[in-house]
């Protein structure tokens, strides 16, 4: 099984700049947008002089009214299964547990999310119980996640935009 690589981008809230820089000098198989910026997604997509050569799969966040994406989704890559959601509707402002069961109530190996404006990995090396990780903002940290997945075990980073 050969590798993947994903990016995951959350809460760009208008810095379209960061954005774009993120999709002209990234490479990857895939995108996991995880909401609260999905018109400057559409905005920076559209700018692009090509489409982009790999599938985004995008979620509403609380600040995307009117679009009409689902709230999650869950998709496979590389033997490993990633639940992705903004947060918003599973507190985590406060509290992991209620995204964590979701992820496992799906059969999850990971579970995607933002909101928090936080960069966040909770592993707990129990097998069932799903990884939770959190790029952070594009917006506030300028920051964004990459994982790397081969035979299903995932490695986690983050990354900085470039001025």
């Amino acid at each position: 099984m050969s590798e993947s690589r994903l990016l995951v981008v959350s809460d760009v809230h208008g810095r379209l700049p960061a954005l774009r820089w993120l999709l002209r000098n990234e490479t990857a198989d895939a995108m996991f947008f995880l909401g609260d910026g999905l018109y400057d997604l559409d905005g920076a997509v559209n700018l692009l002089p090509a489409p982009l050569p790999y599938p985004v799969y995008r979620v509403r966040g609380n600040c995307d009214v009117g679009f009409p994406d689902p709230n999650e989704g869950l998709v496979p890559f590389g033997g490993a299964l990633f639940f992705y959601t903004h947060g918003h509707l599973y507190g985590v402002k406060s509290e992991y547990d209620r995204l964590a069961e979701a992820a496992q109530n799906r059969g999850a190996d990971v579970a995607l999310f933002g909101h928090t404006h936080h960069r966040t990995l909770v592993y707990d090396g129990i097998p069932g119980v799903p990884t939770l990780f959190n790029p952070g903002s594009l917006r506030d940290e300028g920051c964004y996640g990459v994982i790397t997945v081969e035979n299903g075990v995932c490695h986690f980073e983050w990354k900085q935009v470039q001025k």
